[in-house]
């Protein structure tokens, strides 16, 4: 028996330190119950895969949980836990009144090659942090042994955050860990931060008028100046005001200029009174428009899991 289908679905990418890679959704109709091997055939134009697997009753190794925090509209759960093979498996549920834009920031995965040893990934993941710094906050995972982890991978959903226009937003994915030692019964997931888009706010300014304050509802930043760099871009300077209101104001989450089909965006903010900077083309006159905010939860957000 042949069974097709002509499109998978994306259903979620991975990203570690051993690995970098997609899954996608694969829905065929249901295989006749005696079965018991089947083939996989994936074709690319003249290019063909086969990947032949046995089929057998799945057994659930994972335990259900029902870990949650909430602070500042922002709920974090942990959903379920399993062990698979060297590493522990969470999966976390946020969810938000706005966009998820970020949950915690782990290092960057460097690629791993055949024949690149424990050792050299370990130096890579200790340069990374070195680079990074503080800008580096990645989850962890303390156990009651007293030993800490961070994450090692991460393996993210592709569906959408809204189910329609006006419901919350929910970010759903699975992050990894090197397995604590199997005397340890019960550890808690730190969740440093989650960062939101809100894009209710916007305001125009005019570079020729820099410096200047501006403000995206309550929340106030300033344009120090702009520079010429490239083919008719400007670099813009920005500095965020200290604010001790909760979620915190990190920085404007777009900013349009002459084409409006493109914006400038950054990955992250800095601390208050460090300099940030976005690139972007503009017009004669020079008028740039901020639009949303990111804001961010502080934590820790801790959550306690068993081990058992």
């Amino acid at each position: 028996m042949t069974l097709r289908i002509a499109r998978p679905t994306r259903a979620s990418y991975q990203a570690g330190y051993h690995s970098i890679g997609a899954i996608d959704a694969l829905t065929f109709p249901a295989l006749p119950g005696d079965a018991d091997t089947a083939e996989l055939r994936v074709t690319d134009g003249p290019q063909e895969w086969r990947v032949p697997f046995t089929l057998g009753p799945a057994e659930v190794n994972a335990t259900a949980l029902g870990a949650r925090v909430e602070r500042d509209g922002v709920i974090v759960r942990a959903t379920a836990v399993s062990r698979d093979e060297d590493e522990l498996v969470v999966a976390l549920e946020v969810e938000a009144p706005q966009q998820i834009r970020q949950v915690a920031a782990p290092v960057p995965i460097s690629a791993r090659f055949f024949n690149t040893s424990d050792e050299d990934q370990r130096s890579r993941r200790a340069e990374m942090h070195r680079v990074f710094g503080e800008r580096s906050r990645p989850i962890m995972l303390e156990d009651d042994r007293g030993k800490r982890a961070e994450e090692v991978g991460r393996l993210v959903s592709q569906e959408p955050q809204q189910a329609a226009p006006g419901q919350s937003f929910s970010s759903r994915f699975l992050v990894m860990f090197d397995a604590p030692s199997g005397d340890a019964k019960s550890a808690t997931l730190v969740v440093p931060f989650v960062e939101l888009n809100d894009f209710r706010t916007s305001v125009t300014a005019d570079l020729r008028e820099a410096p200047l304050d501006l403000e995206l509802g309550e929340h106030r930043f300033r344009v120090l100046g702009a520079e010429p760099t490239g083919v008719d871009q400007q670099r813009i300077a920005l500095q965020r005001m200290p604010s001790s209101a909760s979620p915190r104001f990190m920085q404007p989450a777009r900013m349009y200029g002459a084409q409006p089909d493109k914006f400038a965006w950054l990955p992250e903010g800095g601390p208050p009174g460090e300099t940030l900077s976005l690139t972007t083309a503009v017009g004669d006159p020079p008028i740039v428009t901020f639009t949303g905010v990111v804001l961010r939860v502080d934590g820790p957000l801790r959550l306690e899991i068993p081990l058992g």
